[in-house]
């Protein structure tokens, strides 16, 4: 697996990737994210002000890119309590994502 062991390691590495546009958002997520009204900017926002204690590793399926699951816990720009569920992987372009779902 090419993905972090760890929370730590996880929410450095999603938000980095995040940061700089190194994410795939999966078609599920786009799904997910127009029936409960989140756009992008709530998602930045949640993974911007997630604390370690709020991620943990998501166990829903098994991965797409070879990386490692992770869930975080936050809110959205409203306040409102959202989780995005989230594949942290290594390829050639270095640390991405691939974002899988939205929780509310």
């Amino acid at each position: 697996m090419s993905g972090p062991a760890t929370p730590d390691e996880a929410l450095d590495w999603i938000r980095d990737a995040l940061s700089t546009s190194r994410y795939i958002p999966h078609p599920h997520f786009w799904k997910r994210c127009a029936q409960r009204r989140v756009g992008m900017n709530d998602v930045r926002r949640l993974v911007r002000d997630c604390r370690v204690d709020d991620v943990e590793p998501y166990v829903g399926g098994a991965a797409k890119m070879g990386g490692s699951q992770w869930r975080l816990q936050g809110v959205d720009l409203d306040g409102v309590e959202l989780g995005v569920g989230v594949e942290a992987f290594l390829d050639h372009l270095g640390r991405r994502v691939l974002l899988l779902t939205v929780f509310g």
